[in-house]
């Protein structure tokens, strides 16, 4: 039963990572241009860490912010719930 919550976890991590990643290039293209954005995809860590906070706080759109932050915490709950369960923590 374990490993429905791990492939579940894994399928919520990839599914909020692309979408997150996608989402987080559309905020820095359409504040910084298209050579925004290629910088952006080349340091990809640090721009899904930024600009959900700076789309929530300069335009009051907290929906990147619960994209990236709470999938992530979604998928690791499910992963940790099935880690749980198959007995390996």
């Amino acid at each position: 039963m374990g490993i429905v919550f791990n492939v579940l976890g894994y399928i919520v991590y990839i599914i909020t990572g692309l979408w997150s990643t996608v989402v987080c290039l559309g905020i820095v293209i359409d504040n910084l241009g298209f050579i925004g954005g290629i910088i952006a995809l080349a340091i990809a860590p640090i721009t899904l860490v930024f600009a959900p906070l700076y789309s929530g706080i300069a335009e009051n759109n907290w929906f990147p912010l619960i994209l990236v932050y709470g999938g992530g915490l979604l998928g690791y709950i499910f992963t940790y719930l099935g880690s749980i369960i198959n007995g390996e923590k």
